[in-house]
């Protein structure tokens, strides 16, 4: 007990740190001081004033998650069975959680609390109704009223200072409502239209099951503030470029004088770095908002020389810049805050493909930027992802070389995401909440409520690259009309708005099942464009900038296994069952019927025809990921070949999973990474060295903003033996200008079954390296020239002799593998993986440089491990599989560092 009091105590000193008079507290249900309850209305026949009275206790309540939704505390809790595995989440009874709870809590003041303070509770997001309560009053709406904040992208902020009680319990409560829609899983209204706004995947959609509750709760952070009588509402610190040698800045914000006489008030800046200071004298009138604007007239050091740019990964660096904001009354502080920012400057050009279709192209800092990356339907199905969780997702992204997360319906309402996505370069196609046929919504004042907020809340992000009113739809006239004119006044148009996610200069949707490489670079079709007249494709236009295609991606075994009952791993269903069985538990995880987009008995058959037939899920899952690997880099590679020659980018459908699934991921629901992981990473490289499976045309992308010069390619044609058939072998010099795709020369099959011949299957290895002869870029595929897609006699390949050390990276705390083979056979298709010594369980994520890669007889190759890892190795094993032989462990990884 005296080491939870010690612990309490120091949680308290830090959560107040701040400046001054203004602190603030977190109400979070990870403050160990802080506890939430949640009980359904129904079960409670009292009043709000009633249930937010301090004394008032809840009997056997459940306890809350905040920020949390109802039904994941009930997880918690233990109350229903694990939701991610088998069909559990479907046996649920939605009744018990679509319906209306309340949430409660206390919490005492800080003991140096001073009398005069303003006390302020804020809530960054409520999903869907909420009604709000503080020691017997009604915080929000007019008495007698419900439902009184509408929408999960609304913050909610009230004044207690008049309520509270100093060195006494006080108590919340709030009331959440659910939405109006969809109150079973089988009605047949469409979620959205009533709902919206709100989180449109909670009803489920072909890659998420139906949640009960439909993820209704107190779904953003919960603090106190302490300020004086004026505070400082939503500052904004707007940059623009007259060149990349010149930003102008412009700031402003809200000040509120909650008081009741009029305030003088003394506005302080300092910008970092560069330490530019400014201030403001302001008189602001009792109870009102003043509007501030303090611009370069008035302060000359708003014009910045050399300013340090914010870009995208892979152009360069994401700086950010730091703003301190102080409010003064006379020498007594009201009010501060600080937030960052990036200067950059956004701009979009529409070009003309050949056949007379605009694409639209995306430029930063005057350079144009091709788009790689994913969409993101949610960050996890029972927003269970908060806080530095974020900032692994993205940081899995950026390994992938990807630049761009396109937020399908405005799925993410943290702003921890987009602090990361600053943080990394990674830019973000923000979409609102609206969808497919559904271009309406129930009540127009509610919706208008949120995207104002979301605009005001979001746009110092340098992140924000695109503002997106509807997914595959435009929003009806007046929200269209609404959305537009809020990013022109809120935003100053510095972003883009767009009304739909894939017409207008877009290249439709789709498809999303698996499509071998050559399809893709033969024909840039969409099954979803809805354009009239037809959005035209062909083998050289109508790639253009796709915001969604995609592929089924099966997990690794070890993953499959923490959510498919053992007695249901084997066999796999039938055809019959994937076209049209619902009760199974692999439709249930999205590999069938509830996900037929992602065509599954087309995956199933690839898999067996190309690979071979397999007599366990191990194998077909091994299998499964060369399949997963040469289907997305083969999406993402034919992309590449068109750069600029229609094409402006892609992203994939969907980059990351938020329930374990079969469908639409690059990593899985436990960060393991997949084959396609490997294939994205490997084919969204800044500079890149790539082969067309349709043309032998072998080209080096550049999409960086530094020119190649005297780079030497080549390709080397190896057989089944592993003896290097210099026949086919290629290489040349080149200088590769920045931001194209430049073709060096063509591989040359023709004779292949002369004297000279290949082997039915065998290797492409390709190699790009600077004049010093330092590594650019690599990249291997596997062909059947006779039988094409037949990779079924890799499993004929004898056991290699891999031999593994490695050594700690001076400087760092990565670890450099050395791996080489010492065997004269080739050694196809080797994974990687780290596992604890003690538990064998697996080290996720496995945050390493190459994977899933391939050696010749004689060859080495050196792989990272990063930093990332640090912890994890003080007692891990590494263990190696070569495709289709057993896994065995090389090393052990003890205290290293």
């Amino acid at each position: 007990m005296k080491k939870r009091l010690v612990y309490i105590l120091l949680f308290l000193h830090l959560a107040l740190v701040g400046y001054g008079q203004v602190r603030e507290i977190s109400l979070n249900s990870d403050n160990p001081s802080i506890r939430w309850e949640i009980k359904p209305q129904s079960d409670l026949p009292y009043s709000g004033q009633e249930i937010a009275q301090p004394n008032f206790r809840m009997k056997d309540p459940v306890r809350g998650i905040v920020p949390g939704v109802v039904f994941a505390a009930y997880v918690e809790q233990g109350l229903v069975p694990d939701p991610n595995f088998a069909d559990n989440i479907y046996r649920v009874d939605e009744r018990l959680f679509n319906r209306s709870f309340w949430y409660r809590t206390s919490f005492r003041l800080p003991v140096d609390y001073k009398k005069g303070q303003r006390v302020w509770i804020h809530f960054d997001n409520t999903n869907r109704y909420a009604d709000f309560f503080c020691n017997g009053v009604k915080l929000s709406g007019v008495a007698g009223a419900t439902r009184d904040v509408s929408g999960h992208m609304l913050r909610s902020k009230f004044d207690i200072t008049d309520l509270v009680r100093v060195g006494q319990e006080n108590a919340i409560a709030v009331l959440i409502t659910d939405a109006d829609q969809k109150k079973t899983r089988t009605a047949k209204e469409p979620f959205g239209v009533t709902a919206s706004p709100t989180y449109l995947a909670a009803a489920g959609w072909d890659w998420m099951p139906y949640v009960p509750g439909r993820l209704a709760g107190i779904t953003g952070n919960v603090s106190l503030r302490f300020t004086g009588d004026v505070s400082m509402e939503d500052p904004w610190m707007r940059s623009d470029l007259e060149s990349n040698e010149f930003a102008y800045l412009d700031f402003s914000t809200d000040l509120r004088n909650a008081g009741d006489q009029p305030k003088e008030i003394t506005l302080e800046g300092i910008i970092k770095p560069g330490d530019i200071r400014f201030s403001k004298k302001i008189r602001v009138a009792p109870h009102s908002i003043q509007k501030v604007y303090i611009t370069r007239n008035e302060v000359k050091e708003f014009l910045i020389k050399q300013p340090l740019l914010w870009w995208p990964n892979g152009y360069g660096e994401p700086n950010l810049y730091s703003c301190s904001l102080t409010a003064k009354i006379g020498d007594e502080i009201s009010d501060q805050k600080e937030f960052q920012f990036g200067i950059r400057k956004y701009e979009y050009h529409y070009v003309r493909n050949k056949a007379g279709w605009p694409v639209l192209n995306f430029y930063i800092n005057g350079k144009k930027i091709y788009l790689k990356g994913g969409n993101w339907g949610m960050s996890e199905y029972l927003l269970r992802c908060q806080g530095e969780e974020y900032g692994l997702k993205i940081k899995l992204h950026k390994d992938m070389n990807y630049n761009m997360i396109r937020l399908w319906t405005g799925s993410i309402t943290d702003d921890a995401f987009y602090d990361y996505c600053d943080r990394n370069g990674m830019m973000v196609w923000d979409d609102f909440w609206l969808y497919v046929a559904y271009n309406d919504v129930a009540n127009d004042d509610d919706f208008k409520a949120n995207a104002l907020d979301k605009v005001k809340r979001l746009r110092n992000h340098a992140s924000i690259a695109i503002w997106c009113g509807a997914n595959e739809t435009r929003p009806k006239p007046e929200l269209d009309n609404y959305l537009r004119a809020i990013v022109a006044s809120e935003d100053h148009n510095d972003r883009l708005y767009k009304s739909s996610s894939n017409q207008d200069g877009l290249s439709g949707s789709g498809w999303w099942g698996n499509q071998p490489p050559r399809h893709h670079f033969e024909t840039s079709g969409s099954n979803l464009a809805w354009n009239d007249p037809p959005y035209p494709y062909s083998s050289d236009n109508g790639y253009g900038l796709r915001t969604e295609i995609g592929t089924a991606t099966f997990p690794n075994y070890e993953s499959i296994v923490k959510f498919i009952p053992n007695d249901k791993l084997w066999p796999l269903p039938t055809d019959e069952q994937l076209k049209s069985e619902d009760d199974n538990v692999w439709n249930r995880h999205f590999f069938g019927k509830e996900a037929a987009n992602a065509s599954p008995i087309q995956y199933k058959n690839a898999v067996n025809k190309q690979y071979g037939e397999s007599t366990d899920l191990s194998a077909f899952a091994e299998k499964a990921q060369y399949l997963n690997l040469e289907v997305m880099k083969g999406m993402y590679e034919a992309w590449n070949d068109k750069l600029w020659d229609d094409a402006a980018g892609m992203l994939i459908w969907m980059s990351q999973s938020a329930y374990p699934s079969f469908v639409w991921q690059t990593y899985d629901y436990y960060y393991d990474a997949t084959g396609a992981y490997w294939g994205a990473k490997k084919a969204c490289e800044p500079v890149h060295v790539q082969w067309n499976a349709s043309n032998n045309s072998v080209k080096v992308i550049n999409t960086s903003l530094k020119s190649l010069d005297s780079v030497w390619v080549s390709a080397q044609i190896f057989d089944m033996d592993g003896q290097e058939i210099k026949k086919y072998g290629l290489q040349t010099s080149a200088t590769v200008r920045s931001n194209v795709a430049k073709e060096v020369f063509r591989l040359n099959f023709d004779g292949e079954q002369g004297a000279t011949a290949l082997s039915d299957l065998h290797f492409i290895k390709l190699t790009l390296k600077d004049r010093k002869g330092a590594l650019l870029s690599e990249n291997f595929y596997w062909r059947n020239g006779r039988k094409e897609l037949d990779y079924t006699s890799l499993t004929s390949l004898p056991k290699a002799k891999l031999e593994f050390d490695y050594k700690k990276e001076a400087g760092t705390e990565g670890i450099m593998l050395r791996i080489v083979n010492r065997g004269k056979s080739v050694s196809f298709g080797n994974r990687l993986r780290l596992v604890d010594a003690a538990t064998n369980e697996r080290i996720l994520p496995l945050m390493i440089s190459d994977n899933y890669f391939t050696l010749m007889p004689g060859e080495e190759k050196f792989v990272r491990l990063t930093e990332s890892h640090a912890k994890q190795l003080k007692n891990a094993k590494l263990l190696w599989k070569q495709y289709g032989h057993a896994e065995k462990e090389t090393l052990k990884l003890k205290n290293i560092f």
